[in-house]
């Protein structure tokens, strides 16, 4: 499968790919560059700050992927989590299927969310088949 991207516990489709989502919680963390493992990091300790460069504060979204059934995470700036909860207070009151794509905006990516109505699902769930099947 070349969708395998779409499964991954961060969630980072490409643009004009788009995975239908529930929203679970938001969360606040710390998170800085490690020029060790050539990374972002999640900073549990106060003491491994002292390791990292460019420290700053994201929003951590929790979310159901519906592609893969599992639980996922999509981290937001602020200007895209306010985003988020204007779409999503548009999905409370009209329903509907909960859409995350990704755009690019000059040289970085943003989080866009958006709601479709019913009739227009995307596929709930990756199919799964046995290889032969298939040819």
């Amino acid at each position: 499968m070349d969708d395998i991207h779409l499964l991954r516990l961060f969630l980072k489709p490409k643009e004009g790919e788009f995975v239908p989502i529930t929203f679970i919680e938001f969360k606040r963390k710390l998170v800085g560059w490690s020029p060790e493992l050539k990374r972002s990091v999640f900073i549990e300790h106060e003491d491994e700050k002292e390791k990292l460069k460019r420290i700053r504060e994201v929003n951590l979204m929790s979310v159901i992927n519906h592609l893969s059934g599992k639980l996922s995470t999509i981290e937001l700036t602020d200007e895209e989590k306010v985003n988020f909860e204007e779409v999503y207070g548009s999905y409370l009151k009209k329903g509907g299927q909960l859409l995350y794509t990704r755009q690019k905006n000059g040289a970085r990516m943003i989080s866009i969310f958006e709601v479709r109505k019913e009739g227009r699902r995307i596929k709930a769930q990756v199919e799964k088949s046995v290889l032969s099947d298939r040819f």
